[in-house]
């Protein structure tokens, strides 16, 4: 509470939009600040990848059931094709 108090004088009045009434300082803040910086640039230097998955649909007795595969997505276009022509 004291250097949050001492930040919040130190600092009203010299920057003129400021905004807050308090600076607020504690332990977690810094590395919780740190985690949302971070995770701020990995967003703004994403570089999307092209990806395949695999979605199989087989029509029996009428009716159409649908099979996808457990790994998800691959980025290897090759593993997906190889896997579509074990399934014809």
């Amino acid at each position: 509470v004291a250097f949050s108090r001492f930040q919040t004088r130190f600092f009203q009045g010299r920057y003129g939009d400021l905004d807050s009434a308090v600076l607020s300082y504690g332990p977690c803040q810094t590395p919780t600040m740190g985690f949302v910086v971070q995770r701020q640039i990995d967003i703004e230097t994403f570089k999307p990848e092209p990806y395949w998955t695999l979605d199989l649909g087989i029509l029996k007795r009428g009716r159409m059931l649908r099979a996808t595969w457990k790994g998800g997505r691959s980025f290897q276009q090759q593993k997906i094709t190889n896997m579509v022509l074990k399934c014809q």
